[in-house]
This record gives structure tokens, C-alpha cells and sequence, in this order.
């Protein structure tokens, strides 16, 4: 009986010894037409809305897994972060290219849904009601109590919805991550971010180190700084590259002799007669002064704002033109891809400070002679949304660890949101990290 006792007393020890693996409990997912299980896998689980509390509300996290083209893939999957943030990533036109593209050819891809969009309990967005605020025929002021109330309004129906938005947020958002990679079950993982995306990939590399092969990060965007005022200097420092590559190249110095002038008329000339443009037969534009400023900010997105810039100015002074109905149509779409509460639920955590009052802003304004009215939309937005949530991320934790992880990053010269700079600071804090700064358009 002794002897019973005994071999019931070492299984318990060994029961006991082992490690408790961790069940990730999963969920019906409803990307239904990723339904073809030789080119997918599709699926989702249930993370913490509140990763502090892993035993409160649970939310959805989708992904869907693009396999490779060779069955016995020989590389280790690459993990795709959208940016934004509010960026979706599961995306048929996305998914359709990597079919198709050489990445896919020897490993998988990974694509998921960050917490608060598309597939992954999607928050309530408020991109589209942005966008017709744009479009009204209001001045600066006007447009401030206008996105003020428009947050109010996304605010109580986050409430209602009980979405705590405080949550949503870079680091929350990269352990979610973390339970996706324990659920997919690969020994490393390749990430690839861009913009937004390249500051979610390195939490993520801080996180879990363990997992990481190596990163790419195009367009890096810091956990550090401030969503306005950053702005203001990146764009400023664009633009002034935009004039300076026009006066030293004979073509666009004999077309546009006076560029930096003309700008300075434009913006005059919409102040005082705001552009009425007809967008799609169904939708009347207002480009106000500070519109104007925003939406040229929104063209050196593009690869071509060398070219196009200038002539969007001579646009601008000249009544309308079609590359100002191209850049309008352009901002619509990516007003649709991007979920605009999302994106202000990770930047109030990460990049507002409530001790900017509207003077200090105003004080922002006098250093940046490039820019004679406020920046349509952004500066309205970081005004109203202080009170958006109380989630605020300590200054002193704003910042990436030390990391030894490969990593590449480029960045390009004429960048108006994440300039070169940023990625002289990323590269601070990587040991094996590569820097490229490409001078395109």
C-alpha cells in the first residue's frame, strides 16, 4: 500500500513540474472569402481587451495566413504590420498582390487585423464624418467645434458599446501579437511594418525577442514625440526641400520661377475665396486656407510631389485643377482604409500632452514661417481630442529598448510624416540595424 502511495505521490510531483502551457481560446472568424484552405489559413482568437486584466473582456483578433507557393517552405514567415494607426491589413487587393509576389514564394504571411479594426472588434469610426467636416465652408474656429463635437459623439457611442479605448493602444496591441505567435505555433517570425506599423513591430521586437528572425521597418515612426507638433516640422522641413529641389532644377525653375511665393498666394487666395471643387458628381468640397495646406501635405505622401506639388499650387491660385480632384480623391480613399477612432485612441496614449494649451500652439505656428495658418484637420483634431480618454503613456516610456535583432530600415528624404531623422533615432537603439535614406519623389 506504501509502495501505492508512493507512485501516486511522484506523479503528482511530476504533474506538478510541468510547465501549464498556456490555451489560447479561439473564435469563428468572418473572412469569408479566404475560404480556399490550399492558399489560406484563416482564423482568429480571443485576446484581453485589458492585458492587465486577462481575465475581463475579451475581444477578437483576426488573421489570416497568405501560405507559401512552395510546400515545403524554407523561410520563416513574415509577419505584415498596417499603419495608421487604424490601418486595415486584411485586405483582398493586399492579399491578391502577395499571391502573386516573389515575397510569398518560399514563406508564409502573415496578415492580422490590430485590435480596434476591420476584422479585429472593429471601434466605431469617425473617418467619414472627419472628411465632411473638411468639406464644409467653415474657418478655422469653425472647424475646431466641429471635430469637437463629432469626438464627443464617437466618445459616447465607445461608451455605450462598453469599448474601453484607453486600451487600444501600441502596447496592448503588440501583446496580442504575442498570443498570436504563440497561437500560430512558428519557432521565428520575420516582421515587415510600415509607417505606424514600424512602431508596433518594435514593441513587438522588444517584447518578445525570442521570436524575432529579424525586422523591416519602412517609414519609421517613433513611440516618442507629439502628433502635432511633429507635423508641423516634418512638413515645413518637406516643403522646403519641394522649393529648394524647384530652384536648382532648370525645368522646374523655368516653369515655376517664383514657387515659394506663389505658395504664399495660394494659401492667401484660399483664405479669403475658399476652392469649391464637385467631387464625384456628389460630393462639394470647400478647400479652405487651411485645407489647402493640409491636402498639399497629403500629396508628398505621394512618390511624384516633386513634380506634383508645384503644380497643385499653380492649381490653387489659378481656381482648381486635376491634380487637386486627384489628391481629394486620394484623401476619401485612405479616409476609408483608415479607422480614425483607432487612430486617435494609440495617439492619445502615445503622442498628446495636455500641457499644450491653444497658446502654446499658437507659439508652434511662429516657428514655422512655411506654414501662415493652422493644419487643417490634425491641428483641430489634437485640440478636441485631449478628452478623449484618460489612458496616457509616461513620458520616461516612450521609447524602445536596446535590441541586437537584424534590422533594416528605410526612409525617404521628401517624407512629410516620418522624415530621416526618425530614422537616425530608431537606429540608436539597434545594434545590428541598417539605414537607408532613398531620395525619391
Amino acid at each position: 500500500m506504501r509502495y501505492v502511495y508512493l507512485i501516486f505521490f511522484i506523479a503528482l510531483l511530476t504533474l506538478s513540474c510541468k510547465e501549464e502551457k498556456k490555451v489560447i481560446e479561439t473564435a469563428p472568424h468572418s473572412i469569408e472569402w479566404a475560404s480556399n484552405r490550399d492558399k489560406f489559413q484563416a482564423g482568429a482568437i480571443m485576446v484581453p481587451e485589458n492585458h492587465d486584466d486577462p481575465g475581463g473582456k475579451k475581444i477578437k483578433i483576426s488573421y489570416l495566413v497568405v501560405k507559401a507557393r512552395d510546400s515545403v517552405a524554407s523561410r520563416y514567415p513574415m509577419v505584415f504590420f498596417s499603419g495608421g494607426p487604424g490601418g486595415n491589413t486584411i485586405d483582398k487587393g493586399l492579399v491578391k498582390f502577395l499571391l502573386n509576389d516573389p515575397i510569398s514564394e518560399q514563406g508564409d504571411i502573415i496578415l492580422f487585423d490590430q485590435r480596434g479594426i476591420g476584422y479585429s472588434s472593429e471601434l466605431p469610426d469617425m473617418s467619414l464624418d472627419a472628411f465632411d467636416i473638411m468639406a464644409k465652408d467653415v474657418d478655422e474656429a469653425g472647424e475646431l467645434e466641429l471635430t469637437r463635437t463629432m469626438i464627443a459623439d464617437y466618445k459616447k457611442k465607445c461608451a455605450d458599446l462598453n469599448i474601453q479605448t484607453q486600451y487600444y493602444n501600441t502596447h496592448q496591441n503588440a501583446q496580442d501579437v504575442g498570443l498570436l505567435f504563440e497561437h500560430l505555433g512558428y519557432e521565428k517570425y520575420n516582421l515587415m511594418g510600415g509607417s505606424y506599423g514600424t512602431r508596433i513591430a518594435s514593441v513587438v521586437q522588444d517584447l518578445f525577442p525570442e521570436y524575432i528572425h529579424s525586422s523591416i521597418l519602412d517609414s519609421p515612426d517613433p513611440i516618442s514625440g507629439d502628433l502635432l507638433y511633429d507635423r508641423l516640422e516634418s512638413y515645413s522641413l518637406a516643403l522646403g526641400r519641394i522649393f529648394d529641389y524647384c530652384d536648382k532644377t532648370p525645368e522646374c525653375k523655368y516653369q515655376y520661377p517664383d514657387l515659394k511665393n506663389d505658395y504664399f498666394k495660394a494659401i492667401e487666395k484660399l483664405q479669403e475665396e475658399p476652392l469649391v471643387v464637385e467631387m464625384n458628381d456628389s460630393t462639394t468640397v470647400h478647400i479652405n486656407s487651411q485645407d489647402g495646406i493640409y491636402l498639399l501635405r497629403r500629396l508628398l505622401y505621394q512618390g511624384f510631389a516633386r513634380e506634383k506639388a508645384p503644380e497643385m499650387i499653380k492649381a490653387f491660385n489659378e481656381g482648381g485643377g486635376p491634380i487637386v480632384n486627384e489628391i481629394l480623391q486620394f484623401e476619401y480613399e485612405l479616409s476609408g482604409g483608415v479607422n480614425l477612432t483607432m487612430f486617435l485612441s494609440v495617439e492619445k496614449n502615445e503622442q498628446f500632452d495636455a500641457a499644450n494649451t491653444a497658446d502654446i500652439i499658437d507659439q508652434w505656428y511662429e516657428q514655422y514661417p512655411l506654414i501662415p495658418v493652422k493644419l487643417g484637420f490634425f491641428d483641430a483634431f489634437y485640440q478636441a481630442g485631449m478628452d478623449w480618454h484618460s489612458g496616457n503613456l509616461a513620458v520616461e516610456d516612450r521609447k524602445f529598448e536596446k535590441s541586437d535583432i537584424p534590422t533594416l530600415i528605410f526612409v525617404n528624404r521628401y517624407d512629410p510624416v516620418t522624415p530621416p531623422v526618425n530614422g537616425h533615432l530608431f537606429m540608436e537603439d539597434l545594434s545590428q540595424g541598417t539605414l537607408l535614406i532613398l531620395d525619391e519623389g
